[in-house]
Protein backbone atom coordinates (compact mmCIF):
# COMPACT_ATOMS: atom_id res chain seq x y z
CA UNK A 1 0.00 0.00 0.00
CA UNK A 2 1.31 3.62 -1.03
CA UNK A 3 0.43 7.01 -0.81
CA UNK A 4 1.82 10.98 -1.71
CA UNK A 5 0.80 13.54 -0.50
CA UNK A 6 -2.00 14.03 -2.84
CA UNK A 7 -2.07 18.43 -2.07
CA UNK A 8 1.41 18.84 -3.57
CA UNK A 9 0.51 16.96 -6.78
CA UNK A 10 -3.34 17.55 -7.61
CA UNK A 11 -4.58 21.49 -7.30
CA UNK A 12 -7.90 22.20 -6.69
CA UNK A 13 -8.88 22.28 -10.35
CA UNK A 14 -7.55 18.65 -10.73
CA UNK A 15 -9.45 17.60 -7.59
CA UNK A 16 -13.17 18.86 -9.14
CA UNK A 17 -12.51 17.33 -12.27
CA UNK A 18 -12.07 13.98 -11.17
CA UNK A 19 -14.72 14.08 -9.14
CA UNK A 20 -16.70 14.86 -11.78
CA UNK A 21 -15.61 11.57 -13.48
CA UNK A 22 -16.39 9.98 -10.55
CA UNK A 23 -13.12 9.96 -8.83
CA UNK A 24 -13.49 10.94 -5.02
CA UNK A 25 -10.24 11.52 -3.50
CA UNK A 26 -11.76 11.73 -0.07
CA UNK A 27 -12.56 8.10 -0.75
CA UNK A 28 -16.43 8.97 0.39
CA UNK A 29 -18.41 5.86 -0.49
CA UNK A 30 -15.36 3.76 -2.21
CA UNK A 31 -14.03 0.54 -1.54
CA UNK A 32 -10.62 1.34 -2.48
CA UNK A 33 -8.78 3.16 -4.56
CA UNK A 34 -5.94 3.57 -7.52
CA UNK A 35 -4.41 6.23 -8.81
CA UNK A 36 -1.99 7.19 -11.58
CA UNK A 37 -0.37 10.67 -12.49
CA UNK A 38 1.66 10.37 -15.73
CA UNK A 39 3.56 7.76 -15.10
CA UNK A 40 3.63 7.68 -11.08
CA UNK A 41 1.32 5.47 -9.27
CA UNK A 42 0.65 8.03 -6.37
CA UNK A 43 -2.39 5.93 -4.66
CA UNK A 44 -2.92 2.45 -4.15
CA UNK A 45 -5.25 1.76 -1.05
CA UNK A 46 -8.17 -1.04 0.17
CA UNK A 47 -10.51 -0.68 2.83
CA UNK A 48 -12.56 -4.38 2.12
CA UNK A 49 -11.13 -7.39 3.35
CA UNK A 50 -12.88 -8.83 0.15
CA UNK A 51 -11.42 -6.75 -2.08
CA UNK A 52 -7.42 -6.55 -3.38
CA UNK A 53 -5.70 -3.51 -5.15
CA UNK A 54 -1.98 -3.61 -6.34
CA UNK A 55 0.06 -2.10 -8.79
CA UNK A 56 0.47 -4.90 -11.23
CA UNK A 57 3.99 -4.76 -11.35
CA UNK A 58 4.03 -5.86 -7.57
CA UNK A 59 0.90 -8.48 -8.17
CA UNK A 60 3.25 -10.45 -10.67
CA UNK A 61 6.23 -10.72 -8.19
CA UNK A 62 3.60 -11.43 -5.43
CA UNK A 63 1.72 -13.91 -7.28
CA UNK A 64 3.32 -16.61 -9.69
CA UNK A 65 -0.46 -17.71 -11.08
CA UNK A 66 -1.23 -14.45 -12.71
CA UNK A 67 1.42 -15.13 -15.66
CA UNK A 68 -2.05 -17.17 -16.18
CA UNK A 69 -4.18 -14.64 -16.50
CA UNK A 70 -1.62 -11.73 -18.22
CA UNK A 71 -1.79 -11.72 -22.12
CA UNK A 72 -3.90 -14.59 -22.13
CA UNK A 73 -7.35 -12.64 -23.18
CA UNK A 74 -5.87 -9.79 -25.27
CA UNK A 75 -3.18 -10.79 -27.47
CA UNK A 76 -0.10 -8.52 -27.62
CA UNK A 77 0.31 -8.65 -30.99
CA UNK A 78 -3.38 -7.44 -31.35
CA UNK A 79 -2.11 -3.95 -32.83
CA UNK A 80 0.73 -1.60 -32.66
CA UNK A 81 -1.05 -0.19 -29.12
CA UNK A 82 -0.73 -3.72 -27.50
CA UNK A 83 2.21 -3.94 -28.76
CA UNK A 84 3.82 -0.39 -27.39
CA UNK A 85 2.14 -1.81 -23.49
CA UNK A 86 3.81 -5.15 -23.75
CA UNK A 87 7.32 -4.10 -24.56
CA UNK A 88 7.15 -1.19 -21.72
CA UNK A 89 9.47 -2.97 -19.40
CA UNK A 90 7.68 -2.20 -16.39
CA UNK A 91 3.60 -2.19 -16.56
CA UNK A 92 2.62 1.16 -14.83
CA UNK A 93 -1.42 -0.05 -14.30
CA UNK A 94 -3.28 -2.33 -11.59
CA UNK A 95 -4.34 -5.62 -10.33
CA UNK A 96 -7.77 -5.52 -8.76
CA UNK A 97 -9.45 -8.67 -7.14
CA UNK A 98 -12.55 -9.55 -5.32
CA UNK A 99 -11.95 -12.72 -3.04
CA UNK A 100 -14.58 -15.33 -3.38
CA UNK A 101 -17.88 -15.32 -2.25
CA UNK A 102 -17.30 -11.15 -1.03
CA UNK A 103 -19.95 -8.55 -2.40
CA UNK A 104 -18.35 -4.90 -1.13
CA UNK A 105 -21.21 -2.24 -1.08
CA UNK A 106 -19.12 0.57 -2.60
CA UNK A 107 -17.31 0.41 -5.69
CA UNK A 108 -13.46 0.16 -6.04
CA UNK A 109 -12.30 3.69 -7.75
CA UNK A 110 -9.31 4.04 -10.45
CA UNK A 111 -7.97 6.61 -12.05
CA UNK A 112 -5.68 7.94 -14.92
CA UNK A 113 -4.72 11.21 -15.09
CA UNK A 114 -2.40 13.18 -17.59
CA UNK A 115 -0.67 16.57 -16.73
CA UNK A 116 2.74 16.64 -18.42
CA UNK A 117 2.41 18.06 -21.52
CA UNK A 118 3.12 15.80 -24.77
CA UNK A 119 3.51 12.39 -22.51
CA UNK A 120 2.17 8.93 -23.66
CA UNK A 121 0.37 7.47 -20.33
CA UNK A 122 0.65 3.63 -21.14
CA UNK A 123 -1.08 0.83 -18.62
CA UNK A 124 -1.56 -2.73 -18.58
CA UNK A 125 -4.54 -3.79 -15.68
CA UNK A 126 -5.90 -7.08 -14.30
CA UNK A 127 -9.29 -7.11 -12.93
CA UNK A 128 -10.62 -10.94 -11.53
CA UNK A 129 -13.80 -11.50 -9.89
CA UNK A 130 -13.52 -15.15 -8.19
CA UNK A 131 -16.43 -17.51 -7.81
CA UNK A 132 -19.31 -16.35 -6.12
CA UNK A 133 -18.23 -12.78 -5.91
CA UNK A 134 -19.09 -9.03 -6.79
CA UNK A 135 -17.11 -6.09 -7.99
CA UNK A 136 -18.22 -2.28 -8.57
CA UNK A 137 -15.45 -0.69 -10.38
CA UNK A 138 -15.28 3.12 -12.11
CA UNK A 139 -12.44 4.33 -13.37
CA UNK A 140 -12.44 8.07 -14.37
CA UNK A 141 -9.78 9.73 -16.88
CA UNK A 142 -8.48 12.90 -17.36
CA UNK A 143 -6.53 15.52 -18.72
CA UNK A 144 -5.76 18.04 -16.45
CA UNK A 145 -6.17 21.11 -18.55
CA UNK A 146 -7.96 21.33 -22.02
CA UNK A 147 -4.88 22.57 -23.29
CA UNK A 148 -3.30 19.34 -22.61
CA UNK A 149 -1.31 17.24 -25.65
CA UNK A 150 -0.70 13.17 -25.31
CA UNK A 151 -2.13 10.24 -25.22
CA UNK A 152 -3.12 7.40 -23.27
CA UNK A 153 -2.84 3.32 -24.39
CA UNK A 154 -4.27 0.92 -22.10
CA UNK A 155 -5.02 -2.75 -21.75
CA UNK A 156 -7.69 -4.23 -19.70
CA UNK A 157 -8.01 -7.67 -18.96
CA UNK A 158 -10.92 -8.87 -17.06
CA UNK A 159 -11.77 -12.52 -15.80
CA UNK A 160 -15.59 -13.15 -14.50
CA UNK A 161 -15.42 -16.79 -12.68
CA UNK A 162 -18.57 -19.01 -11.75
CA UNK A 163 -21.44 -16.78 -10.59
CA UNK A 164 -19.24 -13.46 -9.76
CA UNK A 165 -19.98 -10.30 -11.92
CA UNK A 166 -18.12 -7.18 -12.98
CA UNK A 167 -19.52 -3.86 -13.59
CA UNK A 168 -16.80 -1.72 -15.30
CA UNK A 169 -17.84 2.34 -15.56
CA UNK A 170 -16.21 4.31 -17.33
CA UNK A 171 -16.06 8.23 -17.19
CA UNK A 172 -13.71 10.30 -19.26
CA UNK A 173 -12.73 13.81 -19.70
CA UNK A 174 -9.78 14.47 -21.88
CA UNK A 175 -8.75 17.47 -24.19
CA UNK A 176 -8.65 18.24 -27.65
CA UNK A 177 -5.46 17.35 -28.43
CA UNK A 178 -5.61 13.69 -26.70
CA UNK A 179 -5.28 10.42 -28.26
CA UNK A 180 -6.62 7.32 -26.72
CA UNK A 181 -6.77 3.89 -27.58
CA UNK A 182 -8.27 1.16 -24.44
CA UNK A 183 -7.75 -2.34 -25.24
CA UNK A 184 -9.85 -4.79 -23.62
CA UNK A 185 -11.49 -7.98 -23.60
CA UNK A 186 -13.32 -10.55 -20.77
CA UNK A 187 -13.78 -13.85 -20.40
CA UNK A 188 -17.15 -15.18 -18.61
CA UNK A 189 -17.57 -18.08 -16.69
CA UNK A 190 -21.20 -20.04 -16.24
CA UNK A 191 -23.54 -17.73 -14.42
CA UNK A 192 -21.15 -14.82 -14.92
CA UNK A 193 -21.89 -11.32 -15.71
CA UNK A 194 -20.37 -8.49 -17.50
CA UNK A 195 -21.24 -5.03 -17.64
CA UNK A 196 -19.16 -2.61 -19.34
CA UNK A 197 -20.72 1.11 -19.65
CA UNK A 198 -18.57 3.65 -21.30
CA UNK A 199 -19.03 7.42 -21.10
CA UNK A 200 -17.34 9.73 -23.45
CA UNK A 201 -18.85 13.66 -23.43
CA UNK A 202 -15.94 16.04 -23.58
CA UNK A 203 -13.48 17.38 -26.01
CA UNK A 204 -10.91 14.72 -27.02
CA UNK A 205 -8.98 14.59 -30.17
CA UNK A 206 -9.70 10.41 -30.86
CA UNK A 207 -10.84 7.26 -29.24
CA UNK A 208 -10.58 4.26 -30.84
CA UNK A 209 -11.62 1.57 -28.79
CA UNK A 210 -13.45 -2.14 -29.00
CA UNK A 211 -13.58 -4.35 -26.00
CA UNK A 212 -14.02 -8.29 -26.80
CA UNK A 213 -16.31 -10.41 -24.36
CA UNK A 214 -16.12 -14.51 -24.40
CA UNK A 215 -19.38 -15.94 -23.08
CA UNK A 216 -17.73 -19.45 -22.31
CA UNK A 217 -19.92 -20.39 -19.86
CA UNK A 218 -23.42 -21.47 -19.33
CA UNK A 219 -25.72 -18.73 -18.60
CA UNK A 220 -23.55 -16.12 -18.92
CA UNK A 221 -24.26 -12.75 -19.52
CA UNK A 222 -22.24 -9.13 -21.08
CA UNK A 223 -23.98 -5.89 -21.63
CA UNK A 224 -21.76 -3.01 -23.62
CA UNK A 225 -23.46 0.00 -23.00
CA UNK A 226 -21.97 3.64 -24.93
CA UNK A 227 -22.94 6.98 -23.82
CA UNK A 228 -21.22 9.89 -26.17
CA UNK A 229 -21.14 13.58 -27.34
CA UNK A 230 -18.76 14.31 -29.98
CA UNK A 231 -18.36 18.53 -30.41
CA UNK A 232 -16.18 19.75 -33.65
CA UNK A 233 -13.06 17.64 -34.28
CA UNK A 234 -14.10 15.00 -31.55
CA UNK A 235 -13.33 11.67 -33.59
CA UNK A 236 -15.03 8.93 -31.45
CA UNK A 237 -14.52 4.95 -33.13
CA UNK A 238 -16.26 2.99 -30.33
CA UNK A 239 -17.50 -0.55 -30.57
CA UNK A 240 -17.84 -3.85 -29.35
CA UNK A 241 -17.71 -7.53 -30.03
CA UNK A 242 -19.37 -10.34 -27.90
CA UNK A 243 -18.67 -14.15 -28.81
CA UNK A 244 -22.03 -16.36 -26.82
CA UNK A 245 -20.54 -19.90 -26.39
CA UNK A 246 -22.16 -21.37 -23.22
CA UNK A 247 -25.56 -22.41 -23.38
CA UNK A 248 -28.41 -19.69 -22.53
CA UNK A 249 -26.33 -17.14 -22.92
CA UNK A 250 -27.00 -13.60 -23.50
CA UNK A 251 -25.48 -10.21 -24.96
CA UNK A 252 -26.37 -6.93 -25.34
CA UNK A 253 -24.71 -3.88 -26.96
CA UNK A 254 -26.60 -0.57 -26.65
CA UNK A 255 -25.27 2.86 -27.39
CA UNK A 256 -26.34 6.80 -27.20
CA UNK A 257 -24.84 8.98 -29.45
CA UNK A 258 -24.81 12.84 -30.49
CA UNK A 259 -22.80 14.79 -32.92
CA UNK A 260 -22.33 18.10 -32.61
CA UNK A 261 -20.27 18.73 -35.44
CA UNK A 262 -18.14 15.91 -34.47
CA UNK A 263 -17.68 12.22 -36.12
CA UNK A 264 -19.16 9.06 -34.10
CA UNK A 265 -18.74 5.48 -35.37
CA UNK A 266 -20.66 2.96 -33.11
CA UNK A 267 -19.75 -0.82 -34.41
CA UNK A 268 -21.18 -3.56 -33.09
CA UNK A 269 -20.66 -7.45 -33.31
CA UNK A 270 -22.68 -10.12 -32.18
CA UNK A 271 -21.72 -13.69 -32.73
CA UNK A 272 -23.57 -16.88 -31.81
CA UNK A 273 -22.17 -20.07 -31.25
CA UNK A 274 -23.59 -21.65 -28.54
CA UNK A 275 -27.41 -23.36 -27.99
CA UNK A 276 -30.55 -21.33 -26.87
CA UNK A 277 -28.57 -17.92 -27.46
CA UNK A 278 -30.25 -14.15 -27.27
CA UNK A 279 -28.16 -11.34 -28.33
CA UNK A 280 -29.69 -7.85 -29.19
CA UNK A 281 -28.19 -4.65 -30.88
CA UNK A 282 -29.14 -0.92 -30.45
CA UNK A 283 -28.05 2.17 -31.82
CA UNK A 284 -30.00 5.53 -31.12
CA UNK A 285 -28.35 8.86 -32.25
CA UNK A 286 -28.68 12.23 -33.09
CA UNK A 287 -26.91 14.93 -35.33
CA UNK A 288 -26.85 18.71 -34.50
CA UNK A 289 -25.12 20.03 -37.48
CA UNK A 290 -24.46 19.28 -40.88
CA UNK A 291 -21.03 19.12 -40.15
CA UNK A 292 -21.22 16.24 -37.88
CA UNK A 293 -20.97 12.56 -39.27
CA UNK A 294 -22.26 9.16 -37.37
CA UNK A 295 -22.03 5.71 -39.06
CA UNK A 296 -23.35 3.11 -37.48
CA UNK A 297 -21.84 -0.58 -38.32
CA UNK A 298 -23.77 -3.34 -36.74
CA UNK A 299 -23.20 -7.04 -37.53
CA UNK A 300 -24.71 -10.34 -36.62
CA UNK A 301 -23.21 -13.73 -37.19
CA UNK A 302 -24.59 -16.78 -35.87
CA UNK A 303 -23.46 -20.45 -36.51
CA UNK A 304 -25.98 -22.39 -34.78
CA UNK A 305 -29.50 -22.44 -35.77
CA UNK A 306 -30.97 -22.49 -32.17
CA UNK A 307 -30.34 -18.55 -31.44
CA UNK A 308 -32.56 -15.39 -31.23
CA UNK A 309 -30.81 -12.13 -32.32
CA UNK A 310 -31.62 -9.01 -33.11
CA UNK A 311 -30.51 -5.49 -33.82
CA UNK A 312 -31.86 -2.01 -34.79
CA UNK A 313 -30.67 2.14 -35.62
CA UNK A 314 -32.08 5.17 -35.45
CA UNK A 315 -30.40 8.82 -37.06
CA UNK A 316 -31.91 11.63 -36.80
CA UNK A 317 -32.91 15.37 -35.26
CA UNK A 318 -34.49 16.43 -32.81
CA UNK A 319 -38.16 17.18 -33.30
CA UNK A 320 -39.70 20.79 -33.60
CA UNK A 321 -42.44 19.31 -31.65
CA UNK A 322 -40.71 18.67 -28.47
CA UNK A 323 -38.56 22.18 -28.64
CA UNK A 324 -41.93 23.93 -29.20
CA UNK A 325 -43.61 22.07 -26.61
CA UNK A 326 -41.12 23.07 -23.61
CA UNK A 327 -41.00 26.34 -24.82
CA UNK A 328 -44.44 26.93 -24.84
CA UNK A 329 -43.99 26.24 -20.89
CA UNK A 330 -41.39 28.71 -20.57
CA UNK A 331 -38.30 27.01 -21.01
CA UNK A 332 -35.50 29.01 -23.70
CA UNK A 333 -34.53 27.58 -26.78
CA UNK A 334 -31.42 26.91 -25.80
CA UNK A 335 -32.48 25.01 -22.74
CA UNK A 336 -34.87 23.23 -24.24
CA UNK A 337 -32.76 21.35 -26.28
CA UNK A 338 -29.89 21.24 -23.24
CA UNK A 339 -33.06 19.38 -21.18
CA UNK A 340 -33.66 16.89 -24.43
CA UNK A 341 -30.31 15.93 -25.42
CA UNK A 342 -29.72 15.10 -21.34
CA UNK A 343 -32.83 13.03 -21.43
CA UNK A 344 -31.92 10.94 -25.07
CA UNK A 345 -28.31 9.91 -23.21
CA UNK A 346 -29.82 9.88 -19.61
CA UNK A 347 -30.39 5.34 -20.27
CA UNK A 348 -31.30 4.03 -16.55
CA UNK A 349 -28.86 0.62 -16.77
CA UNK A 350 -29.95 -2.72 -15.74
CA UNK A 351 -28.51 -3.70 -12.48
CA UNK A 352 -26.38 -0.54 -12.25
CA UNK A 353 -25.70 0.36 -9.03
CA UNK A 354 -26.92 3.11 -7.53
CA UNK A 355 -24.19 4.95 -7.30
CA UNK A 356 -22.80 4.26 -10.40
CA UNK A 357 -26.05 5.79 -11.92
CA UNK A 358 -25.25 8.80 -9.73
CA UNK A 359 -22.27 9.47 -11.44
CA UNK A 360 -23.08 8.58 -14.88
CA UNK A 361 -25.90 11.78 -14.50
CA UNK A 362 -23.53 13.87 -13.04
CA UNK A 363 -20.90 13.50 -16.10
CA UNK A 364 -23.70 14.24 -18.53
CA UNK A 365 -25.46 17.05 -16.25
CA UNK A 366 -21.28 18.43 -15.97
CA UNK A 367 -21.26 18.19 -20.09
CA UNK A 368 -24.16 20.18 -20.99
CA UNK A 369 -23.91 22.66 -18.14
CA UNK A 370 -24.48 26.49 -19.44
CA UNK A 371 -25.03 25.08 -22.87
Amino acid sequence: MSEKDLDKILSKEDIEKLLNVGFNVEEENREGSFMLVDKDIIKTAYKSKGVEILPLSEALNKYDELKNYIWKVVDKDKDAYTRLVYSKSKDSGFFIRSLPNSKPIFPVQTCFLIKEAGLTQTVHNIIIAEENSELNLINGCAAATYGNKGSHISVSEFYVKKNAKITFTMIHDWAPQVVVRPRSSAIVDENGIFLSNYVSLKPVKTVQTSPTVYLTGKNSKAKLYSILYANENTNLDVGGTIYIEGENSSGEILSRIISNGGKIISRGKLVGLGKNIKAHMECNGIILKDTGDIVTIPELESKNKDVEMSHEAMVGKIAKEEIEYLMSRGIKEEDAISLILRGFLNIKIENLPEILQKSIDTAIEMAFKGM
